[in-house]
């Protein structure tokens, strides 16, 4: 295994500065950083107690003094952290496999397993299309797989990073591991690896563990190509998985009565069955799937794997991303539930061909 002080000298190097962030009895404790051995030295007084972490990307000083100025001017005393823009380049891709489990506890060693598997199964699949070898990490209560990179923080990487980062959740997260695609984001926080990771109580099935991370001998760095190469390919899978919104076909009969379906109110109804959730990106909202019981792996939070499409000029649109659901559409949801025609504003009104 790799020590500390290696792993924070690669930070130093390539991040120049880092932020080391102490959380321990709901107090947030952050300092800044451009030699590995001080933060180290200050890092091993705070281990006793709750948990450390680190920034992973390259940050601006000067960015984050004006920051910290302008912050505790209008919020006093309030510990600051550093801002997303104030992160001038990426300089780790950080892949994280969570293990499920209840919130507030550690892992079972099962379900930690479980959780290196997935890690090791992503390791391959990028090495068989020439990544590099990234160091491999235990956080404690998962799997971190750390890719060396320079990417400038621009709204294309942004993009790039966000249709990564959600197709492999949607590949790799079930109801054992969970791949966390909110953590592209470019001031995000990784455990320090060498220090333990406390969550809930320590017992004998979720212990609290001491992190590691495993740096390979050439570190080298994913080419910005190779990134873009991977972004495109799940680009492309989500556009070729975006579901056709329905369109009443000329002469159909409809579904559950009378109703004028362009005109149907969808968010109303899917709240009134308790199903709707929030609005995700435009006219897309995430719900909880009408067949959820059929699904083998939870859904998210966010409901993102289940959605809903405002009309716009056709009908509403389903789509649910669980193998349960394949094919279903917004018509086997009028069937299912055989009340959508209360929530339209009119009916539908066949024209008549006049000769």
């Amino acid at each position: 295994m790799s020590t500390t002080q290696e792993y924070l000298n690669w930070l130093i190097r390539d991040a120049g500065l880092i932020e080391l962030c102490h959380m321990a009895h709901g107090k947030l404790d952050v300092g800044w950083y451009d030699n590995a051995a001080n933060l180290l030295h200050d890092a091993r007084l705070m281990a006793r107690s709750g948990n450390l972490f680190t920034t992973i990307n390259r940050i601006d000083l000067e960015a984050i003094k004006g920051y910290l100025t302008e912050h505790r001017r209008v919020v006093p005393g309030k510990t600051c952290r550093t801002p997303d823009q104030a992160v001038t380049r990426h300089c780790r891709l950080f892949f994280d496999f969570d293990s499920a489990r209840p919130t507030g506890t550690s892992s079972t060693t099962c379900a930690l397993a479980e959780a290196e598997t997935r890690a090791h199964g992503l390791v391959r699949r990028l090495a068989a299309v020439g990544w590099p070898a990234p160091a491999i990490g235990m956080s404690g209560n998962g799997w971190h797989l750390q890719y060396r990179t320079a990417l400038p923080n621009t709204p294309e990487v942004k993009a790039q990073l966000a249709a990564i980062y959600s197709g492999l959740h949607r590949e790799f997260s079930d109801d054992a591991v969970t791949f966390d695609r909110t953590v592209r984001n470019p001031a995000r926080l990784c455990c320090l690896y060498g220090s333990v990771k406390r969550k809930g109580p320590s017992t004998v099935e979720r212990p609290h563990r001491q992190s590691w991370i495993k740096i390979p001998k050439d570190w080298k760095q994913v080419h910005p190509r190779q990134v873009a190469a991977l972004a495109d390919y799940f680009a492309r899978q989500t556009a070729d998985r975006a579901p056709k919104r329905d369109a009443r076909p000329v002469g159909a009969p409809a579904v559950s009565g009378r109703g004028d379906y362009t005109r149907l109110d969808v968010l109303a109804w899917f709240g009134a069955h308790g199903a709707y959730v929030g609005p995700l990106v435009g006219n897309k909202h995430g719900v909880r799937c009408p067949w959820s019981a059929e699904h083998t792996s939870s859904s998210p939070k966010t409901g993102s794997d289940s959605i809903i499409y405002e009309a716009d000029g056709g009908w509403p649109g389903f789509h649910c991303s669980h193998s349960h659901c394949d094919g279903r559409s917004i018509r086997d949801v009028m069937s299912l539930w055989g009340d959508a025609d209360a929530y339209c504003s009119g009916e539908f009104v066949r024209e008549v061909a006049h000769v």
